[in-house]
């Protein structure tokens, strides 16, 4: 799963087009008994960058992306990765944003 969208990078910065994918997305209980959905994005330009053997190289970063962390319902039967996609989608970093 993955999706393509234009990520503002600031300072007036856009990179347009490029392929999102969510490698890891998991459920911690933080210490205050609350649950949190801990989930990285990687950019990049597009899918053959993704796809290329230098694909460390090519990563785009944002830090507005990178790392998100939101909160989670343990009585949800969602997949973590599923939800960490919707989440993302919704991010106000990216816009035109489409499955890939």
């Amino acid at each position: 799963m993955a999706i393509t969208a234009n990520v503002d990078l600031g300072n007036g910065v856009t990179a347009s087009s490029c392929y999102l994918i969510v490698p890891t997305a998991y459920v911690k209980k933080m210490r205050d008994d609350s649950f949190k959905l801990i989930y990285d994005v990687e950019i990049y330009q597009n899918e053959s960058a993704r796809n290329s053997d230098e694909r460390f190289s090519k990563r785009i970063t944002c830090n507005a992306v990178d790392h998100i962390k939101i909160n989670y319902d343990p009585t949800t039967n969602d997949n973590p990765f599923k939800l960490a996609y919707t989440h993302l989608k919704s991010n106000s970093s990216l816009s035109s944003v489409a499955d890939a």
